[in-house]
């Protein structure tokens, strides 16, 4: 199901996106992989993992699990081996032991850290929610930031339709080098140490996010529990 839909979406991925692509060196050959990006649209799952598939990498994401009640999708979300995620309830701690068993059976996951599409009105990332680095920790698997810019060109963000797609539009993506977390203590339940990780992360994805857009690197960022920016 995973190859039937990456061949069935890559005409028209590839017929509206002019691809811009960088760091697909940075994905580990002969190991499970944790993959971080920003998140903007719901056009953003297909271009990335069309990004990652054309290195010969396959990974599970972790989505919504209201996009799993939804007729057909759900089919070809969990045919495709995707994981859901109950966000905001006691269930929410499922989906980060379903990713445990697939890093450790050799399965690469992916996170859009953010938990949501961004609320930043200047569409930058937002606060990262802790289950890409609390996996991190608990399985030692590398983490490899992905950013990409474009997609908004191409689905509103929030209406979840489609914004032009009669003429390419410049879409970059790019995979940084493993985010080094070798000095940290690997202790997925101590509080220091996991919001040391998810800082590097969240640092790791802006600077790259800035460099696509060819803007400075934010000073703040914004905090969706509160609606506003807050100094970094």
């Amino acid at each position: 199901m995973y190859k039937f839909v990456l061949t069935a979406c890559r005409p028209l991925v590839y017929a509206i996106t002019k691809r811009n692509w960088s760091g697909q060196e940075n994905f580990p050959k002969n190991q499970p992989f944790i993959v971080i990006m920003n998140h903007v649209t719901e056009a953003d799952a297909f271009l990335v993992m069309h990004f990652i598939a054309d290195e010969g990498h396959a990974v599970r994401a972790l989505a919504k699990d209201s996009l799993f009640r939804v007729p057909v999708l759900k089919t070809i979300l969990s045919k495709s081996g995707m994981v859901p995620v109950a966000r905001g309830t006691s269930r929410s701690g499922e989906a980060l032991e379903a990713a445990k068993r697939a890093i450790a059976a050799g399965e690469s996951i992916a996170f859009f850290p953010e938990g949501t599409l961004t609320q930043d009105p200047d569409l930058w990332p937002m606060q990262f929610k802790t289950g890409a680095a609390r996996l991190a920790l608990a399985t030692g698997a590398p983490v490899i930031p992905v950013a990409h810019w474009g997609g908004h060109n191409i689905m509103h963000r929030f209406r979840n339709s489609l914004a032009n797609i009669w003429k390419r539009h410049d879409i970059h993506v790019m995979a940084g080098p493993a985010i080094d977390l070798s000095d940290l203590n690997h202790d997925s339940e101590d509080r220091e140490t996991v919001a040391e990780a998810n800082r590097r992360m969240e640092t790791a994805i802006r600077e790259m996010v800035a460099q696509l857009r060819g803007e400075p690197v934010p000073t703040q960022v914004w905090d969706p529990k509160t609606s506003a920016y807050i100094p970094l």
